[in-house]
């Protein structure tokens, strides 16, 4: 009876043993050890679902980006109509056939002939007058044509009518200038013009005794 009593009493004293301080010093490792891995899972999680967000973000700004594009080019406009070249006064030298108020900023007049004036950006490879790719181009109605204005878009340049007709590079402002003359004005998308500006570059035109009708 005594030799189990003895047993149990050392089991318990076993038990009741106070850990040394190297024992209690792992084991405060070993936590601090765990909270740091749980710590570092969570903030990796946490940077991953801000990155997803993010995305989100972005992508929608870019959506809607290319949503406020889709709708200028539903309207015809360019993309850059934002940003399109600026309408400065024009105080150099005037051509025979038509006398303009402003030009597009950086632009200057190439040359005219009673049927047509042109006016081009500086640094332009294409320098022939006649050709008018990727220019603005002041002209009368062909002689050959009815002078009255043709389908389009109805818009007021001053006082008077005038109709906007837009093509894949051009855009094409018809008016009459209460002189008698219907004038033909051909903006290259490229200047990325809104009607308004267009019509206010129309607005600065006048014709003169020395333009001539196109003929064909």
């Amino acid at each position: 009876m005594n030799d189990i009593k003895d047993l149990l009493d050392e089991a318990v004293r076993s038990v009741a043993v106070t850990p040394s301080e190297e024992i209690v010093e792992a084991d405060v490792r070993r936590g601090r050890a765990a909270l740091h891995r749980r710590r570092r899972r969570w903030m990796m999680r946490s940077s991953v679902i801000g990155v997803a967000a993010a995305t989100v973000v972005v992508g929608s700004s870019i959506a809607i980006g290319n949503l406020d594009i889709g709708e200028n080019l539903d309207k015809g406009e360019s993309p850059i109509t934002a940003a399109g070249v600026q309408l400065v006064a024009y105080t150099g030298e005037q051509l025979d056939g038509f006398i303009v108020d402003r030009i597009p900023e950086g632009w200057y007049l190439q040359g005219s002939s009673p049927f047509a004036l042109t006016i081009a950006p500086e640094g332009t490879t294409n320098t022939h007058p006649d050709n008018f790719m990727g220019k603005l181009v002041v002209m009368l109605f062909s002689q050959d044509a009815r002078q009255q204005l043709p389908e389009g878009e109805l818009i007021k340049v001053g006082d008077h009518d005038g109709v906007v007709v837009r093509t894949e590079d051009v855009a094409r402002l018809s008016y009459e200038d209460g002189e008698g003359h219907f004038v033909e004005v051909q903006s290259p998308n490229d200047l990325g013009w809104t009607i308004d500006e267009l019509v206010r570059f129309a607005e600065g035109v006048q014709v003169t005794a020395d333009a001539r009708p196109t003929r064909g």
